[in-house]
């Protein structure tokens, strides 16, 4: 009976552990998107927006902290998520005493230097049970605010096409190509001929 207990425990826990693992996945992974952009870029352009460096999403509370419209709708997402992947393995938000999503940037290059494929960020996903046990789901990597994505793409779409660089293994001008090209073609022909 003992052993059928602490079975039970072990499962339950695991159940815990993996909700945890999937809202971590669901928030921080490339296909989170919002408007065609990457949700963690969105997230950075926003937090530039409001002059902060973090966000902390407490998913049982019906609200979020910050009076805004954005981070309401995250919010109420992701609480929606939570509810979603318990019901699946079979616990409630009763279950619960905490559940929060954080997510940090290092907008200020204070924990890594800045890079070309952008900034330092970490996330964070804790649920905590009745019982006080905590499970922990962490993630970081680096992104770039979605805005610079828009204002690099309008510059790159603004150029003329003979203008633009198409990059593969070598940087080719179309007109240069084109040039190369037809030369290539005539030579062949006449030496066919």
């Amino acid at each position: 009976m003992m052993f059928e207990n602490i079975e039970y425990v072990l499962k339950m826990k695991k159940r815990l552990l993996d909700v945890t693992r999937v809202i971590l996945d669901k928030f921080s992974n490339r296909y989170h998107d919002y408007d065609e952009f990457w949700g963690i870029g969105v997230l950075y352009s926003h937090a530039r927006h409001l002059n902060t460096s973090s966000f902390t999403f407490k998913l049982l509370n019906q609200h979020h902290d910050i009076n805004d419209v954005f981070l309401e709708k995250v919010h109420q997402k992701f609480s929606k998520h939570l509810v979603h992947y318990l019901s699946i393995h079979h616990k409630f938000l009763t279950d619960l005493s905490l559940a929060m999503i954080k997510i940090d940037f290092d907008r200020d290059h204070l924990l890594k230097p800045s890079t070309l494929y952008g900034d330092y960020f970490y996330v964070q996903v804790e649920l905590i049970d009745q019982k006080g046990q905590c499970f922990i789901a962490e993630s970081d990597g680096y992104c770039c605010p979605h805005i610079e994505w828009i204002q690099q793409r309008k510059l790159i779409d603004s150029l003329p096409l003979e203008q633009k660089n198409f990059t593969g293994k070598l940087r080719v001008n179309i007109n240069k190509g084109i040039d190369k090209l037809l030369h290539f073609l005539s030579w062949f022909i006449s030496c066919s001929l």
